[in-house]
């Protein structure tokens, strides 16, 4: 009888709950602009310039290990866990953005079957267009065929995983940017890309600041630099390329 129940619920992993269609969305074209000789910041990591044609990339942060129950086969629940770290937007598709957690930092199994997740699968968060949250498992590498399940975040878990937006673009046509690396030794740090469907250019950037207003300048693009630490650089722009 358990091999029975074991093969019935094998073949009901593989039934089609839902079947996502991955969409195309429009890349976003943006000219830089900014006002001249108002102080803006940007904390460490972050762009400072960025213009082309591009889609954002998004993320969602997860601070504390997360344990909770997903309905599956036959509406037999399944364990699904998701450790502390950052859940990206890996897919788009009619049915919302799919925020998914690295691999080794989830795992999803189901009684008699032990883990149902495959790399290339996904165990996080989607959000539908009409902006309707769920934790969501995408079973579809393992099983073979489209499977995926989900359910509904309540009111407070909404509130707490947000999604914010990523300073990797999920996809480019063409795009370029200026990233602050940090500052350290005495010395600013940036790096200038310029990235292509098919080529990239990057560029490393150091000046020397000694904690006095510096004009800085790269590829044409000019600001000074007002303040900076470890953590946020604070500036203005004086001119674009």
């Amino acid at each position: 009888m358990k091999r029975l129940f074991i093969a019935f619920a094998v073949s009901a992993l593989g039934a089609c709950a839902s079947t996502p269609h991955d969409v195309e969305p429009s890349l976003t074209y943006k000219k830089f602009s900014a006002r001249l000789n108002e102080p803006l910041e940007v904390e460490t990591g972050e762009a400072l310039f960025v213009e082309g044609g591009y889609i954002e990339g998004q993320f969602i942060k997860v601070n504390e290990p997360l344990d909770m129950m997903i309905p599956g086969a036959m509406l037999i629940p399944f364990p699904v866990h998701i450790a502390p770290g950052t859940l990206k937007m890996t897919r788009i598709s009619m049915s919302g953005r799919y925020f998914c957690a690295d691999e080794d930092k989830a795992s999803a199994s189901f009684p008699g079957l032990g883990s149902v997740i495959k790399t290339g699968d996904c165990v996080g968060i989607r959000i539908s267009p009409s902006k309707k949250f769920e934790w969501v498992v995408d079973n579809s590498n393992h099983n073979r065929a489209t499977t995926i399940w989900t359910r509904a975040m309540s009111d407070d878990e909404v509130q707490r995983y947000q999604s914010k937006v990523s300073n990797v673009p999920f996809k480019y046509d063409s795009l370029k940017r200026i990233v602050f690396n940090g500052y350290y030794g005495g010395q600013l740090h940036f790096t200038y890309e310029e990235l292509g469907s098919s080529s990239k250019e990057s560029k490393e950037f150091v000046f020397d600041f000694a904690g006095k207003p510096t004009l800085v300048s790269i590829k044409g693009n000019r600001f000074e630099v007002q303040k900076a630490d470890n953590i946020k650089l604070v500036y203005s722009w004086q001119k674009f390329n």
